[in-house]
């Protein structure tokens, strides 16, 4: 996401041109990273209450949750007030977590309406959702998303969680990082986009 919103800002500022709707890497990849932010959710979830609701850490990481989306909200709104988000990737995900939590003990269910969902949306029968007059810079609608949800809530049961992952220099960069996902997600854009604007600023005085 960090990778995916450096060039965003740099497009902005016209350092870079690309087309994020047309070009296939940079249409498909936030979608990816946002496919895996809900997988891990229906994983986590299904893992961490999986002999029930721990409510104190539950309603805590809910809270966080929201406050981080409100927070996107507001600072999108004055940032980019012509596509500010107003239902992006950290409302999704607080959505999604309520939505699924009475199901994280039924995976067959939760696989079953992943697939009804998924289908729906393939043969072009969108499930009705919110949506504004404009174009908002990071719209993931609870439909078809919630799905993916669903499907990590099933893959714990399939012990997905047990798989194996390398144990070597590479990966173990990613140890910190992955603790601190959310305070990363919430304060990556803000320092990025600064430092993209004060690029800015200095080429076009030097110009």
């Amino acid at each position: 996401m960090v990778f995916f919103h450096f060039f965003y800002d740099l497009n902005v500022y016209r350092f870079v041109s690309i087309d994020f709707q047309r070009e296939p890497f940079w249409f498909y990849l936030p979608r990816l990273i946002v496919t895996l932010f809900l997988f891990s959710v229906g994983v986590s979830l299904a893992l961490a209450h999986r002999d029930g609701i721990k409510r104190i850490p539950y309603l805590k990481r809910l809270a966080k949750i929201g406050i981080g989306a409100i927070i996107i909200t507001i600072s999108t709104y004055f940032m980019f007030p012509k596509s500010w988000v107003y239902f992006g990737t950290l409302h999704c995900i607080f959505f999604v977590t309520i939505f699924i939590t009475p199901l994280r003990h039924f995976p067959k269910v939760s696989l079953i309406l992943a697939l009804i969902i998924l289908s729906l949306e393939a043969i072009g029968h969108d499930i009705p959702f919110w949506i504004m007059d404009h174009a908002s810079m990071d719209y993931i609608p609870l439909f078809p998303w919630i799905a993916v949800g669903l499907i990590g809530i099933f893959a714990k049961s399939m012990n997905v969680h047990r798989i194996a992952m390398p144990n070597n220099r590479f990966t173990r960069l990613f140890i910190v990082p992955g603790r601190h996902a959310f305070i990363i997600y919430i304060i990556h854009q803000p320092i990025l986009f600064s430092c993209v604007y004060l690029a800015h600023r200095i080429v076009n005085s030097l110009s």
